[in-house]
């Protein structure tokens, strides 16, 4: 059963439904801030200088305003970076569906996965945070209607897309972190002690560096293989 807590952590179901309530009696005063501006405003120092630079002053200073006309929107500062991470999220446009749904359900991965990339200090707040922002839910109906219209089936779709957002949002947490060295080369692996890692050592001139990028794109591609074998569809009708 849920605490008091809980339903009033800032990002949580209760917490999103109290917002939307919120907004619709909220009139928008000619020339004051709107939601947008300030979370735009706040992605810029985060994704310049860190999540440690963003506080509810500095954010003020930047806008031009006092605290108390941000205070109006957001009651502090994790409010301020649950609403930039569905900022972030509405970012994410699929466009058009593709052919097939393997270059389909790819090109979903990759965008959101290059999308959370962009903002690398906000990965983990995305990562802490339940996805039930408008933008978060909006992205989740696109895509649950789009692997319906693919003839997955029902039962299958939630899981489907739940593998393909934790996959994205795990490689662009190990893509995105900040102080985390490069790939290892084969060298590296070649001069550890043969007789300790024959194995290793062994394969070592066969071991090729992958950028984040490749690396994500086979991750992707064993993923749809599973998708393939594990999940059957309906072929749609012409």
């Amino acid at each position: 059963m849920s605490s008091a807590t809980e339903i009033g952590r800032p990002g949580s179901a209760a917490w999103w439904h109290d917002r939307r309530a919120a907004r619709h009696r909220r009139r928008h005063r000619p020339g004051g801030l709107t939601i947008e501006q300030i979370t735009k405003s706040a992605l810029v120092i985060v994704d310049d200088e860190g999540l440690s630079a963003l506080t509810m002053r500095r954010l003020a200073d930047e806008l031009g305003t006092g605290a108390a006309s941000l205070y109006r929107h957001v009651a502090n500062r994790e409010e301020l970076l649950v609403e930039a991470v569905d900022h972030v999220l509405g970012e994410v446009e699929f466009g058009t569906p593709k052919p097939t749904w393997r270059e389909d359900f790819a090109n979903q991965a990759h965008l959101l996965w290059s999308t959370l990339i962009a903002h690398p200090h906000l990965l983990p707040v995305v990562l802490r945070t339940p996805l039930l922002g408008p933008n978060a839910v909006a992205g989740r109906e696109a895509s649950l209607r789009r692997m319906l219209d693919f003839g997955f089936d029902p039962v299958d779709v939630q899981p489907i897309y739940t593998v393909i957002v934790t996959t994205a949002l795990g490689h662009a947490a190990f893509a995105g972190a900040i102080e985390r060295p490069g790939p290892l080369r084969p060298e590296v692996y070649a001069a550890l002690p043969a007789e300790e890692y024959p194995t290793v050592t062994a394969l070592a001139e066969r071991t090729e560096p992958q950028t984040s990028s490749a690396l994500f794109a086979l991750t992707i591609d064993i993923m749809l293989d599973g998708i393939n074998t594990r999940y059957p569809r309906k072929e749609r009708s012409c």
